[in-house]
């Protein structure tokens, strides 16, 4: 890591952090406190909900004691229905009395809860008593309700309370929507079965949307045990809810009651509540944010401030690879230990360049006059064997041969003693090749074929002169053995990660593996002069080429050779991209 991150790294964390942790911690008890008030807020709603359904039914209850509890010093209602037990115990009379006494009792209980619509009692006798008030309603004439199935549920509570659906009850005339509320009444003495009390109710009996402190964002429902809802207010927050049915925002509580067995469902929209926390939670983001961004531009200037001169020297001397050692020219007046690193590196620059300068000025002679030598050393040996091949077939060929040979001769030479500069392109150093071919397949009556494998795009690249033609040469001689075996020649040009790579194939004899590992040895060796332009005597071939190679481009540049036994041989030659 960089020293200028380093120091970067070191002065955020002692600012950034501290703020970081306290940002997090008073978040967090932000958090709580918001998360305590919501659950608080939904439980009281859910609560209120609650207990205005008991109050509700507990009206309703207080209702069926009045009259199994009613009675003055002339009438009783549990006394005046017992006659009714049986058919034949009573009047008209008597049923038109006992009607019009529970009408004085019902127009008290109407007046003062207007979601009553009636008030009846069914004997066992087959006889209703009672009275209704809301839109006229009244039983059914000759109607008995020994079978329905309200009864018999009524009677299975044994004298609690029942509670049917909200429906429209088909017994009552112009009855709508409502809901029923029944109960057994039961002699206080003897424990006899006197009848069923039936108070029959608006849907309006369960209205809990007093007890709703969120109207428009909670969804209350009050529903039985089987799943019928009883009473709900989602028409006043449909609009809330729509689309809402998976968001995460939506808070269902149920609460059960259990005599009579209901359930309180409270569906809760906490977006407005967390919106009203929102703005100091992002007061607090915010600001810790804007301290955070402060501290980090200031620990930004801070650590570059500290390391730019360290930094700037850094990239002088790490860069002496592309430019060379040069001096530095800032911080030198700094009366530091900057100040004195920067001027003891310019004195120690200065002295390098000298000393390169002395060193390498006599090696670079040295170098080009050993160019120069093994150029001639190849230029001479083709040559001779060049003339020993003309005169062979002067001897035996006609005019023909020996005026294409003198002309591809003659180019060679002139190619060859060209001393303009030791670089050629590819295309011109593959025309010198060509000729030599063209020489060599009059020579060799056309025993060989050579295939090219080249891309257009590398023709224009420089290479060092007359390093392909010698490989050529070699391929055809020992590869091919004189051509006395018929084969290929083939030559591939690539270009890689600003490498060009030559590779000069024959299908030829090969090599052993004892052989191979010598001619690999030999290119492994380095470079011996034993004085100014002379070299240990070794054969001119491939190691000629390697070291002409090296001498001209550096270590890691050169030949490289495969080879198997009768199957041929692989020249590789390893060039960089020379810009």
């Amino acid at each position: 890591m960089k020293l200028n991150n380093k120091f970067l790294l070191i002065f955020i964390t002692i600012s950034v952090l501290p703020i970081v942790i306290i940002t997090i911690f008073v978040y967090g008890r932000y958090t709580d406190l918001v998360n305590k008030q919501t659950i608080q807020v939904t439980n009281s709603i859910v609560d209120n909900a609650v207990e205005a359904t008991k109050a509700h039914i507990d009206a309703v209850d207080g209702m069926t004691e009045i009259f199994q509890l009613y009675s003055n010093s002339s009438y009783s209602v549990l006394d005046d229905i017992k006659k009714y037990r049986e058919k034949g115990n009573y009047t008209v009379y008597d049923l038109w009395k006992s009607r019009n006494n529970m009408r004085f009792l019902c127009q008290h209980l109407l007046y003062s809860n207007n979601f009553v619509n009636g008030v009846f009692i069914f004997t066992p006798g087959g006889e209703n008593i009672g009275y209704g008030w809301n839109n006229g309603i009244d039983i059914q004439n000759d109607y008995t309700p020994f079978e329905d199935s309200w009864y018999k549920k009524t009677l299975e509570k044994k004298g609690q309370l029942y509670i049917s659906d909200l429906s429209k009850k088909a017994f009552i005339l112009n009855s709508q929507r409502s809901i029923s509320f029944s109960r057994a009444l039961y002699d206080v003495y003897t424990k006899d079965f006197l009848g069923v009390l039936l108070i029959d109710c608006s849907p309006d009996v369960f209205d809990i949307s007093s007890s709703n402190t969120l109207p428009g964002h909670a969804l209350l429902t009050v529903s039985k045990e089987n799943g019928n809802i009883l009473y709900t207010n989602i028409d006043s927050v449909k609009a809330s809810f729509t689309n809402k049915k998976n968001n995460k925002n939506i808070n269902v509580i149920k609460n059960t009651l259990d005599n009579p067995a209901l359930t309180v469902v409270a569906a809760i929209d906490m977006k407005p509540i967390y919106n009203e926390f929102n703005f100091t939670k992002f007061l607090i983001i915010g600001i810790a944010t804007s301290c955070a961004l402060i501290f980090i531009i200031i620990s930004f200037f801070l650590s570059r401030s500290l390391t730019r001169p360290i930094s700037a020297l850094s990239d002088i001397m790490r860069n002496h690879k592309k430019h060379g050692l040069v001096t530095a020219d800032k911080y030198l007046n700094l009366h530091n230990e900057i100040g004195v690193l920067y001027n003891e590196y310019n004195n120690m620059v200065e002295e390098n360049n000298q000393f390169i300068k002395e060193q390498y000025h006599n090696k670079l002679i040295t170098l080009d006059s050993q160019m120069k030598s093994l150029e001639a050393q190849i230029n001479s040996h083709f040559l001779y064997n060049t003339l020993e091949s003309i005169n062979s077939i002067a001897e035996i060929e006609e005019i023909e041969s020996i005026s294409i040979i003198s002309l591809a001769l003659g180019n060679m030479l002139r190619y060859s003693i060209n001393t303009e500069s030791e670089l050629v392109n590819i295309q011109d150093e593959l025309k010198n090749v060509n000729d030599y071919m063209s020489i060599q397949k009059i020579r060799f009556d056309n025993r060989f074929e050579i295939i090219y494998e080249i891309n257009e795009s590398v023709l224009k690249l420089k290479i060092l002169k007359l390093i392909l033609q010698p490989l050529v040469e070699n391929a055809l001689y020992h590869g091919l053995n004189r051509c006395s075996i018929a084969g290929k020649v083939i030559i591939s040009v690539n270009v890689k990660n600003e490498i060009i790579f030559i590779d000069i194939t024959d299908t030829g004899m090969g090599m052993n593996e004892k052989q191979l590992r010598e001619v690999q040895e030999s290119l492994s060796k380095p470079i011996l002069f034993t004085e100014l332009g002379r070299r240990e005597k070794q054969s001119i071939g491939l190691k000629n080429i390697h070291s002409r190679i090296e001498l001209y481009y550096g270590i890691g540049y050169g030949l490289s050779v495969k080879s198997k036994e009768k199957e041929g041989t692989t020249i590789m030659i390893k060039l960089p991209v020379l810009k």
